[in-house]
């Protein structure tokens, strides 16, 4: 994956987590071209004798495969066209009313009803199902980045709000006779937050049906080692190109991990 553009730089990991998830939208893309030329699915949707029935089973791709398209196009054109994109605030103007802010259950809920209710078995259709849904976690995930976009101090700039300074705080129980001045200059403490979630991380990989599983354990591996250090966004975004082909297995992860940066 390409480098985050300089002038983004303030947000990397967050920009760079979009490039991923857009390169997963590009994948995917591709996805519903060939499941669209199965043959099951020409035996079965286009026969359905209600017009009304059969457009709703064909939501599935119709919707789907736009989806995958428009949210390829606009998250990987972040990185690259300045002419779109000028500033950190278009980006996140870019997708208001976009497929990432759609309620898009029903689009599933209605097709799949009736292609149980019409007794049919296309393998195609279940698989496209399977994909719509991947999608949406991916939906999600970008809707949760925006978010943090949003909450970022080069968003604030650019459109004139407050900058809030972060006050380190930290608190210190059960010191009774200790020998730690807190005041002292000749101390250094560290504190580290929990690291269960590279333990979680790679469980959810191994339950899941990736094929070469290795690449993504040796990401997560490096995380864990890098974490606390000034190495870590960048094991970071290694481990999101990566996981780019695999965001449903890693997208329960990404708030937490967002919060170590």
């Amino acid at each position: 994956m390409s480098n985050v553009r300089a002038d983004l730089r303030e947000v990397e990991a967050q920009i760079s987590r979009l490039l991923a998830i857009g390169e997963a939208f590009r994948t995917k893309d591709r996805d519903w071209s060939h499941l669209k030329n199965k043959e099951d699915w020409g035996r079965n949707i286009p026969q359905i004798e209600d017009g009304l029935k059969q457009a709703k089973v064909e939501h599935i791709y119709c919707d789907g495969r736009d989806m995958a398209g428009f949210m390829a196009d606009a998250l990987l054109a972040v990185n690259y066209d300045v002419t779109r994109y000028p500033t950190l605030t278009s980006i996140i103007e870019r997708f208001k009313g976009s497929w990432v802010y759609s309620d898009l259950d029903p689009v599933v809920e209605q097709a799949q009803r009736i292609h149980e209710e019409l007794g049919l078995n296309c393998w195609a259709f279940n698989q496209m199902v399977a994909l719509f849904k991947e999608q949406q976690t991916l939906a999600n995930v970008v809707r949760q980045t925006l978010y943090l976009l949003k909450e970022s101090n080069l968003y604030k700039k650019e459109n004139g709000l407050p900058i809030e300074k972060d006050t380190p705080s930290v608190s210190i129980g059960n010191v009774t006779g200790s020998n730690v001045s807190i005041g002292s200059s000749n101390v250094s403490q560290t504190i580290k937050g929990s690291t269960a979630v590279f333990f979680d991380i790679r469980e959810a990989i191994h339950a899941s049906g990736i094929e070469d599983k290795q690449p993504l354990i040796q990401a997560v591996e490096s995380m864990e080692a890098a974490h606390g250090t000034s190495g870590f966004t960048q094991a970071y975004q290694q481990f999101m190109a990566f996981a780019a082909d695999h965001m449903t297995v890693s997208a329960p992860f990404m708030a937490t991990l967002a919060a170590m940066l």
